[in-house]
């Protein structure tokens, strides 16, 4: 039997982004083994959703290999720990193909392959969500990050990037063949709201139907940037222009307490619901009118692109992968994420435009998201695969 390793750092990267292509490698014949960290205390998922990914990944015939965390630079031990136990899996397994991600995790993962790849043909596949090093990036992350891919790029068979700047700069390493893949892909019908969703959210968190409701979903971790957005809202309650707007942030993640004490220090109470984990999704969506988008730092995010397949219009960060899905003024407005004014202002032009043009927005967000859905990629990683091999 053929074997196949998937491995991430969390098990919410695993079971977040590549279900699909555990699929895709059982499709080629393939018994598909995944390796990730299930008790790491920054995980996006709730104890419960963790929960029902672990039964998802045993009702697909996965083998669950816990490895030690790999999130912190500088946990020496952790990271030995886990290049072991990847090591001695790889080597004992014998994959023909190891499917990898994330900066830290990528780096210890390549380096447990390299014995397998020369003695058994092991080929290694990187995917990166987006590099530490990108155009605006501090200078000791090339210094670090971009060199540190540099050598490890040379026990790369495929590296792939999820956006054109990193398509770019991947390029530029000595990894054996670079691609570019639209993403993880979205699944644009997963979000069918319930019927009278809007109205029933709203009724819920006591929003008026004539209010302004602006939305985020993710991590609550401080790359999201979810702070400046809180700061923009003061900013606007301080000059009478919050009056009848309200923002939800749906979410789980380490500085979920430190975000409700900002909101209170702020005075925003009135005007600002964290909603944490929430399974229906695709209701808050529905009452929801503008997504805000104000991350530091992304691949391509999903979250953004989830909203896009929805018809939201968008408030985005100007940064990689943000600028690969939203064009100004065509799906949305994009805004300086270290210049708290810019955001402000794109906020306000954002609620000045007339529902037409608005949903004009959303409509143009639709169209864009046909080229990431996920049949599209799923495509495209079939093929990867089979070249692979």
């Amino acid at each position: 039997m053929r074997k196949a390793l998937m491995h991430a750092h969390t098990a919410y990267m695993v079971t977040q982004f590549n279900i699909d292509n555990i699929k895709i490698l059982q499709n080629l014949g393939y018994t598909v083994d995944v390796a990730c960290c299930w008790q790491d205390d920054d995980s996006a998922l709730s104890p419960e959703a963790l929960k029902k990914r672990r039964k998802m990944l045993d009702e697909l015939g996965c083998r669950i290999i816990e490895t030690a965390s790999l999130r912190k630079l500088f946990n020496i031990s952790e990271l030995s720990k886990a290049y072991k136990q990847l090591k001695n899996e790889v080597e004992t397994n014998r994959y023909e193909i190891v499917h990898t991600q994330s900066p830290i995790g990528g780096v210890i993962c390549r380096l447990a392959c390299r014995k397998a790849r020369k003695l058994y043909g092991t080929k290694v596949i990187y995917a990166a969500h987006g590099f530490h090093f990108f155009k605006g990036a501090p200078l000791k992350n090339w210094l670090i990050y971009y060199n540190v891919e540099k050598w490890c790029s040379k026990f790369t068979d495929l590296l792939i990037t999820i956006n054109k700047e990193d398509y770019e700069n991947g390029k530029k390493l000595k990894a054996r063949r670079v691609v570019y893949v639209p993403g993880a892909g979205v699944d644009t019908h997963k979000f069918a709201a319930s019927e009278g969703a809007r109205t029933k959210i709203r009724e819920e968190l006591g929003i008026s139907n004539d209010a302004t409701v602006l939305l985020s979903v993710g991590e609550l971790i401080p790359r999201k940037n979810h702070v400046e957005v809180l700061e923009a809202l003061k900013h606007m309650m301080d000059n009478g222009k919050l009056d009848n707007i309200f923002y939800l942030i749906a979410g789980r993640g380490k500085i979920e307490s430190e975000l409700k004490e900002k909101i209170t220090a702020l005075g925003l109470q009135n005007h600002v619901t964290m909603l944490g984990f929430r399974s229906d999704v695709a209701d808050v969506f529905a009452a929801s009118d503008i997504y805000v988008f104000p991350s530091h730092q992304e691949g391509l995010p999903v979250a953004l692109m989830e909203a896009m397949s929805v018809g939201i219009p968008v408030v985005c960060s100007n940064i990689r992968g943000n600028i690969d899905l939203i064009q100004e003024g065509v799906g949305g407005f994009l805004f300086d994420s270290k210049n708290p004014h810019s955001l402000v202002t794109s906020l306000e032009r954002m609620m000045a435009l007339p529902e037409s043009d608005r949903a004009a927005m959303g409509k143009a967000n639709i169209e864009t998201m046909k080229s990431y859905d996920k049949d599209c990629v799923n495509g495209v990683m079939g093929k990867l695969y089979e070249e692979l091999i």
